[in-house]
């Protein structure tokens, strides 16, 4: 019987990275063994590392296991996010069916400033603002503050914390400088919404009957006034620290059910607009005018037991086992781009 293959990268540097930065990284490891768990049920598995982003290696690795489906939680390679999306690309050119959105989708979602102009085009609400390649020469007009500063080509929260949050435009260049020395080539200043902010699983994973939102999330804010409420880097991957400590998850929260229809609404219009496919989570604000505003769209979060996903899943009352094997029965259902030679 062909395995199932989970696929994975097992980078610790990540590029601009410090070493903190590492935990988020190899966070998503934690998914392998409780996935293979599941899929060990239903048949052979095995695990394949995309060994450092050699497209070589990994294609003769993924020849000869000749999966059934893969299960591709791969981020990056090299240390380097962009490169996520040409792991996918591999599979597409290998026609092996696998989880998860296409390369086109992690390649657009990874460009903030490409993802927004995207959904702005399609008439969906985001935060104004401005890319900055050079943080002394560019321009930031128009740019409302508090405004907010951050990479524009990055995930799981890299280089954002509270101290992102600026008032002005000094403040603003200063920011950037920082940033762009360590995440290049680009960053964003955007229009910071202080509101209540929900996260919003989607998923696709029904021949036919489209997109579906599962229970929200809400990051229940306890930090002390005068703190930005931003749920950063070590909010989301640092456990123990206050950061994380005072930035609790509700799920679900308490939402009007007309809120909870315009967040559902603008939610799978983004997971449609951008392409997802199977799973994804969007990120969203609530603005002073109680306007759901999309921050985010993550296509590839993380699939660990503990993470957003499955929670969503389990108090939409799915086990964790219906979770993946659902993610799994929607990529084998889609079948292979072509066969493999």
């Amino acid at each position: 019987m062909r395995p199932y293959v989970i696929l994975f990268n097992n980078d610790a540097n990540i590029r601009g990275g410090e070493a903190i930065d590492a935990i988020a990284s190899l966070g998503n490891l934690d998914a392998i063994e409780p996935i293979e768990a599941v899929l060990s049920k239903l048949g052979p598995v095995e695990r394949v590392d995309v060994d450092g982003g050699d497209p070589e290696t990994l294609a003769l690795a993924l020849k000869k296991a000749a999966p059934r489906v893969v299960v591709n939680l791969a981020e990056a390679a090299r240390g380097v996010a962009e490169l996520e999306a040409c792991i996918a690309g591999v599979l597409e050119l290998l026609g092996l069916p696998y989880t998860g959105s296409t390369p086109q989708t992690l390649a657009l979602c990874l460009d903030k400033p490409k993802t927004k102009a995207l959904l702005r085009g399609a008439g969906l609400p985001v935060p104004s603002g401005v890319v900055l390649r050079d943080a002394a020469r560019d321009s930031l007009g128009g740019v409302e503050y508090p405004a907010i500063v951050k990479p524009a080509c990055s995930d799981a929260s890299h280089g954002i914390e509270p101290s992102n949050v600026v008032s002005n435009e000094r403040a603003a260049r200063a920011k950037a400088a920082e940033l762009l020395g360590r995440f290049p080539p680009a960053v964003v200043v955007e229009r910071f919404i202080d509101g209540r902010e929900i996260n919003v699983t989607v998923v696709d994973l029904e021949p036919g009957s489209g997109p579906m939102v599962l229970p929200f999330a809400e990051v229940d804010w306890r930090v002390e006034p005068g703190v930005p409420r931003v749920c950063g880097y070590e909010a989301k991957w640092v456990e123990g620290t206050q950061s994380f400590v005072k930035t609790p998850i509700i799920c679900p929260p308490a939402l009007s059910p007309d809120l909870e229809r315009r967040i559902s609404e603008v939610s799978i219009a983004a997971f449609e607009a951008t392409g997802c496919r199977d799973y994804a989570r969007i990120d969203l604000r609530i603005d002073a005018d109680d306007r759901p505003v999309i921050l985010e769209v993550n296509p590839n979060p993380c699939l660990t037991p503990i993470a957003g996903v499955a929670r969503s899943a389990g108090v939409a009352g799915w086990s964790y086992d219906a979770l993946i094997e659902r993610i799994v029965r929607s990529a084998e259902a889609r079948g292979s781009v072509a066969p493999i030679a």
